[in-house]
Formats: structure tokens, sequence, C-alpha cells
């Protein structure tokens, strides 16, 4: 009897879904390193404009302000969303993953407050100016998949009609985040919050990113879905960036504490 040969999960899996997030995965951990590189670095270098810390802040503040950096932004979350949308089509059970993902979200959410007050509380210096996450991607991912349990079995149609509504909606919302009520006003599944009191360390609304989601669960409905199948040849280089895919969500709820845990311990020896 022929032994069964055992694949590894980049065998396994469709390698360019994986590898598009991985991709989008290291980017958003660059991003949030050269954050910490801008606010570390200038604390550091003080008044008195101490080298080379300053020049490391002028590099990150560069890239930070840039408007260019604003796009890509933008097209990593859009694409994140795009991507997770697509995936929806080979989870076993969209329920229980939605369920997992919004236990996270909470997680995110509660943990970042009790540490915003304990930074708050004691006037502790973490390289940021508040560690609140009331909603951010995971929470965008988690509402959406959840959304998309009640519409994964009916007809295509109805996921092109709940993306475009989330695309229209972006507009709306926007609109209202400017009025005197909506500035006010908590509503940051929709807006983020402008009251100082609310500020947030990390923040993503629902729209129009609910729409890019839904898009991608659009195309998967007439291609992964069907065939379940990689369109795109392998290659053996792809397997680390495809492994940061694979492990995006840990990756992303953890990779920031850790950074800063980092920069922290730097902190102490530079003082």
């Amino acid at each position: 009897m022929e032994e069964e040969i055992k694949r590894t999960p980049f065998e396994k899996r469709i390698h360019e879904i994986d590898f598009i997030r991985g991709l989008l995965m290291c980017l958003v951990v660059l991003d949030h390193i050269f954050n910490l590189l801008r606010s570390f670095n200038g604390g550091w270098a003080g008044e008195a404009h101490t080298q080379p810390f300053y020049g490391i802040y002028q590099v990150a503040d560069f890239y930070w302000t840039n408007p260019v950096r604003t796009v890509v932004r933008w097209i990593c979350l859009g694409g994140f969303c795009f991507v997770s949308g697509i995936s929806c089509a080979f989870s076993k059970n969209n329920w229980k993953r939605a369920a997992q993902m919004i236990g996270l979200w909470a997680i995110i959410f509660i943990g970042s407050n009790v540490l915003e007050s304990i930074r708050s509380t004691y006037d502790l210096s973490w390289g940021v100016k508040s560690m609140r996450v009331d909603f951010n991607i995971i929470g965008v991912l988690a509402w959406s998949t959840l959304l998309y349990c009640f519409v994964q079995e009916k007809n295509w149609k109805w996921l092109m009609i709940i993306g475009i509504i989330g695309l229209c909606l972006h507009p709306i919302c926007y609109a209202l985040s400017w009025t005197d009520w909506g500035k006010e006003a908590y509503a940051p599944f929709l807006w983020k919050p402008e009251n100082p009191a609310y500020l947030q360390a990390d923040y993503m609304p629902l729209f129009p990113y609910l729409g890019f989601f839904f898009g991608g669960a659009l195309l998967s409905k007439f291609t992964y879905s069907k065939e379940k199948k990689s369109y795109f040849k392998r290659y053996n280089w792809e397997k680390p960036i495809c492994f940061v895919g694979r492990h995006s969500l840990v990756i992303y709820a953890s990779h920031f504490l850790l950074l800063m845990g980092i920069f922290s311990l730097v902190g102490l020896f530079i003082k």
C-alpha cells in the first residue's frame, strides 16, 4: 500500500492569497516601525536635537507625513479586506471564523482601553499618544465576516448589493463626521471620534471597507469558491511571505506591543 504524501500548508493552500496577505502584512509592520522610530527618536533627540536620534526622527517623519504613505495605506487596508473576502470561500465554518474574529476584536478593544487607562494614570511614555483601539481592521473584518455568514448561501447579487451599499455609505458617514454633532458623537464603526477623550492609536471605519470585503467575496463566488485551486504558479521563494500571510491575524494583533517593548527597552539604555 502506497504511503500518502503529506503536503505542507504552503502546498495545500491557495498560495497567491497568502502571498498578497503576507506582503500587505509586511508593509503594515514596516509602517508601524516608522511610526515608533518617529515618536521614540523625537523624544530621545529632545530640544537639543541630539544626533543621530534627530536624523532618524526626520527620516521617519518625512515618511509618516508624506501623502504617498496615505495612499499606500488606503491601498493596503482595502487590499486586506478584499483578500479576506476572497478567503471566505475557503473557510469550512464562517460562523466560527466570525465568532473568533469578533472575540479577538473584543480583546483588543478591552485590552487597549485598560492599557490606555494605565498609561494615562501613571503618565507613562510608550511612544504613542494613546493606546486606545476601539475599532480597527480587525473589527472591520470581524463584522464583515459575520454579515457575510447571513448571505453566503444566497445568490451572488446579494454580495454585489451589500458591497455597493458599503461603498455608498462612506461619503455619507464622512459628511456626518464633519458636523458639530458628528464631532462629539461616539460612533467608531462609522467615523473616527474627534473628541480628545476618545483618541485612537489605530483606527479604521467599517465603510467603505465592508464594500471591498464583499467585492472580494463576489470575485471568489465566480472563481476560487468553485474550483478551489491556484491560478498562478507556485515558487519556493514565496514561502516566507506566505507564512506571514497564513498567520497575519496573530502577527497583526501582537507585533505592535512587541515593537513597543523593544523600543522601550532600547530607551532604557539610551537614557
